[in-house]
């Protein structure tokens, strides 16, 4: 006999309740995974009963009488044979069902494990109005209409009107399942696109572009947005001038000679005009005083350090922004387009974060080099191993009349253990 549940706890609760019963038996619910192969083995032995979950269903085949011996071995075979038609004479395998699962392509999985390959079998379905799948949809109406035609507990149900709803309650219930997962796909293409569209710019990062250019126009664009925020007033009496001068000095230190007094008497493209010509100079300086190749390492290192850093806010947000996107449905709009709305300003606010990210910290950050700890002075060992013929690896090396061994201070001065020095 195989008892399929629904669930490991089901299976659990149902082994304990057949243990104080006396009834013997196997459980086979993924927890015992080494087990498995011996458990399904034994299944199909004379008066096994085996409690699964619906792990069972799927290619699992139990052999009437277990598993078939070597032919070779004429006793152990003989003595399959009978065990074998000692089931088929019984009835084969009994599948039973405590419950419906919520697809019936399991229920038939299940059912579908006796009767193979012209053996014998048969399968019994139970089902209580409590169960969790009949109680979501319609319980109550099928529990009124039983009542009605004066059903007990211990009636069979040949009813078609009740196995007909039991199937109308599977078939809504995959049918939910199968738009959760449509809209899981959906939702995962919005952040798919946006996935290519940042791995696009990292192997740009990576493969060597012109970072240089791209970082001027970035301070190009940022100068350019600044100047109209602080100086968009049609009346020259209500410019920002001196909060323009303190947002470009939070991106590069600007000359004595662009400050509030001579920015005010210019014209908006002018003074636009003078700081973008200033932040290329100032670039220009910065990089002669690294090197060139020490920029181009710190271009590269800085702009992907912001841009993973700022990937992974973005993804958090948007797992954020899929929970409240779920509730737009009350609006009387789809969750998948509220999500790809969102979704579309999420992403276009880490391109503004990025760029302004990269702007206000390329003129300010360097590279430092880490310095190498300073050797120790040669000692009169080091001087002796120094000498001394090579050694084979991972071995102890004799020094001055001493054994070294590998967990020793190495004899060169080093500092180091010898197996992590000139023992390697």
């Amino acid at each position: 006999m195989l008892v399929g549940t629904v669930s490991i706890e089901k299976s659990e609760d149902l082994s304990s309740r057949l243990t104080k019963r006396g009834i013997a038996h196997r459980v086979l619910n993924a927890k015992e995974h080494q087990k498995e192969a011996g458990i399904v083995a034994e299944a199909g032995k004379p008066g096994a009963v085996t409690v699964a979950t619906n792990m069972a269903g799927r290619g699992v085949d139990i052999v009437l009488g277990g598993k078939e011996p070597p032919k070779e071995d004429k006793r152990t075979w003989d003595e399959w044979e009978k065990q074998h038609h000692r089931v088929i004479s019984a009835g084969g395998l009994h599948v039973l069902g405590t419950e419906r699962h919520e697809a019936r392509r399991i229920d038939n999985q299940l059912r579908g494990r006796s009767g193979r390959q012209g053996d014998p079998g048969s399968s019994r379905f139970y089902v209580s109005l409590e169960d969790d799948i009949v109680r979501r949809f319609g319980g109550d109406r099928m529990k009124g209409f039983m009542e009605r035609l004066g059903f007990d507990e211990d009636t069979p149900i040949e009813n078609r009107f009740i196995n007909k709803a039991i199937e109308d309650v599977q078939r809504r219930v995959e049918g939910y399942h199968f738009d959760v997962r449509k809209h899981l796909v959906e939702y995962d293409d919005v952040v798919n696109t946006h996935r290519e569209l940042i791995y696009d710019e990292r192997r740009k990062i990576l493969g060597g572009a012109d970072l240089k250019s791209n970082i001027l126009a970035m301070v190009g664009t940022e100068i350019q947005s600044a100047v109209t925020d602080f100086l968009s007033a049609n009346n020259e009496a209500d410019w920002d001038v001196e909060g323009l001068v303190k947002e470009m000095g939070t991106i590069f230190p600007l000359p004595p000679e662009l400050n509030t007094t001579t920015l005010i008497q210019m014209k908006p493209s002018e003074i636009e005009d003078k700081l973008i010509e200033h932040s290329a100079a100032a670039y220009e300086a910065r990089e002669k005083e690294m090197g060139v190749e020490n920029m181009r390492l710190l271009e590269r290192l800085m702009m992907l350090r912001i841009l993973d850093s700022l990937w992974i806010e973005h993804l958090t947000a948007m797992e954020g922004r899929r929970q409240e996107a779920s509730w737009q449905s009350l609006r009387q709009m789809r969750s998948i387009d509220a999500y790809r709305n969102v979704g579309f300003e999420q992403f276009e606010e880490l391109k503004v974060t990025y760029q302004h990210d990269v702007v206000h910290m390329i003129y300010h950050v360097t590279i430092k080099k880490r310095e190498e700890p300073p050797k120790q002075a040669e000692t009169p060992m080091a001087r002796v191993a120094a000498a001394s013929s090579p050694t084979p690896r991972k071995q102890a090396v004799k020094v001055g009349g001493g054994k070294v061994g590998r967990n020793d201070p190495c004899p060169c001065g080093s500092g180091k253990k010898y197996k992590k020095c000139c023992g390697r």
